[in-house]
């Protein structure tokens, strides 16, 4: 009649675990059920208390088990702990992308609306400046007007013509030069090359007293825009 073969032990089925913590099973509990389920199912087979040479084996095979299972138990709970651990990190790094992100994008708009502000604030500036620079320019323009009415007058006086256009002139160069622009000294100067432009030469006269490389007429005013030569002048020069 052959041995019924016992039946293995119960061990109770884990439910699932809601995180990955609470799903690492017991090893250590698992290990001795099974020790235990050893120790009786040989009872049963032998019938009888077996004898110390076996006893000693049964026990050195339930010690291999319990370090073959803790040893699992070791691995299984430092590889669960260590993706735990990655899954932090993993979801930590993505709230500082996302964080960093939206910083970058409101800063980005922050700087648009920088530059659309500085364009206007510029756009302003500078039509406010052209508008002071035409406001000085209309007792000029007023000066003109009547200088050319009593021109036209039967009463013209070509004196008093002339000296109110020269007047005017001054008052003109005293606007240009507090913007920055000046004529360039050219008459009776030393030509520069740097400023004057000649456009044609002559032999030296010398009953007026001249120097060669002298400009003794000018052609063409030259300017100077805070100090540098925006427009040379054209003059004639000696040789």
């Amino acid at each position: 009649m052959s041995t019924p073969v016992p039946n293995a032990p119960n061990t109770p089925t884990p439910e699932p675990a809601e995180n990955a913590a609470e799903a690492v099973p017991d090893f250590a509990a698992e290990a001795e059920n099974l020790c235990a389920a050893l120790d009786k199912t040989f009872r049963r087979l032998a019938g009888e208390m077996p004898k110390s040479a076996d006893v000693a084996e049964i026990r050195a095979l339930q010690a291999s088990i319990r370090e073959v299972v803790e040893k699992a138990a070791s691995t299984g709970q430092g590889s669960i702990e260590l993706e735990l651990e990655q899954l932090k990190q993993n979801a930590a790094l993505s709230t500082e992308v996302a964080k960093l992100k939206e910083a970058a994008t409101r800063a980005r708009a922050d700087f648009l609306n920088y530059q659309e502000r500085a364009r206007k604030d510029l756009e302003r500036a500078e039509e406010s400046a052209l508008r002071g620079y035409l406001a000085e320019l209309l007792p000029i323009l007023d000066n003109l007007d009547l200088a050319m009415a009593d021109l036209k007058s039967e009463k013209s006086n070509p004196a008093m013509v002339g000296e109110a256009l020269s007047m005017t002139s001054q008052s003109f160069d005293q606007v240009l030069k507090v913007r920055g622009l000046e004529r360039v000294e050219a008459l009776h100067q030393p030509f520069d090359p740097l400023k004057h432009e000649a456009v044609a030469t002559r032999p030296v006269d010398p009953s007026k007293d001249e120097k060669t490389n002298q400009v003794v007429e000018v052609f063409r005013s030259g300017y100077l825009w805070k100090g540098k030569v925006l427009r040379p002048a054209q003059v004639l020069v000696t040789k």
